[in-house]
């Protein structure tokens, strides 16, 4: 119900140009809550924070109260004049690049340099290569920087438990146009690990008010730490640093 409403509600602005300026997903609220008292706003202050997806810049306004030196958002070509509404609003010195993330060429994504805080929530089960997507990101991280990630998850209930990826293709989930694979958390979390991350701390964003999104949806702080490394291919056989899990361009 409330996902329905908030497809009616995203029409409306779509329509007549209109910001409600309210959060209609709470947990989104829940989840920054979470990350500033896990890890502090002095923790991010000075520092670069990159966000994907930025959407209606709600998140992206609540970045901004961690005063970062620098917000870079990155967003697909047909999100450009929606997010040019509230762009104007930020304060905080940004930098909008139009692409998607997982085709920007090694050198593009060198130029960006690193990030303290990576915030990538609804981004991932858009994907179909997630685990690209997911090795992209470790490597913009800092040391010590943390990765926000939140993504709705397999429905199936005979296999939303396992570690599987639910593939739609040809199809898409519920004609969404964008929806093509579903992961399990578990094969979230296979992922995270895949490509370097060894600290994982699982968010409780979704159970203030609708526990039952805990069913459907995940969440969670990947922490990069020093030394970490991602898994490689065939590291019996092969000891070659190139093979990295995720790691082609």
């Amino acid at each position: 119900m409330k996902f329905t409403i908030y497809i009616i509600k995203k029409i409306y602005l779509r329509i007549f140009k209109k910001d409600l300026q309210k959060e209609i997903l709470p947990y989104r609220v829940y989840l920054f809550e979470e990350l500033v008292k896990k890890f502090s706003k002095s923790y991010f202050n000075n520092t670069n924070i990159l966000e994907i997806g930025p959407r209606d810049g709600l998140d992206t306004k609540r970045l901004e109260s961690l005063n970062p030196t620098k917000i870079t958002l990155i967003d697909l070509p047909d999100k450009e004049e929606n997010n040019m509404e509230w762009l104007k609003d930020i304060k905080t010195q940004t930098e909008f690049i139009t692409a998607n993330i997982l085709y920007m060429k090694k050198n593009e994504l060198d130029n960006l340099g690193k990030f303290k805080l990576i915030y990538c929530t609804g981004v991932f089960y858009h994907n179909a290569e997630q685990l690209k997507l997911i090795k992209k990101l470790y490597d913009l991280l800092e040391d010590d920087g943390v990765l926000v990630f939140e993504s709705s998850t397999i429905r199936n209930l005979f296999l939303r438990n396992l570690n599987v990826v639910q593939i739609w293709y040809p199809n898409t989930y519920r004609m969404t146009t964008t929806i093509t694979h579903l992961p399990s958390k578990k094969a979230i979390l296979s992922w995270l690990k895949m490509v370097g991350f060894r600290e994982i701390i699982i968010s409780d964003c979704f159970k203030p008010r609708n526990f039952n999104l805990q069913k459907i949806r995940f969440a969670g702080f990947a922490i990069k730490k020093y030394g970490d490394k991602p898994g490689v291919y065939y590291s019996k056989q092969i000891i070659d640093s190139d093979y990295t899990l995720g790691g082609s361009e």
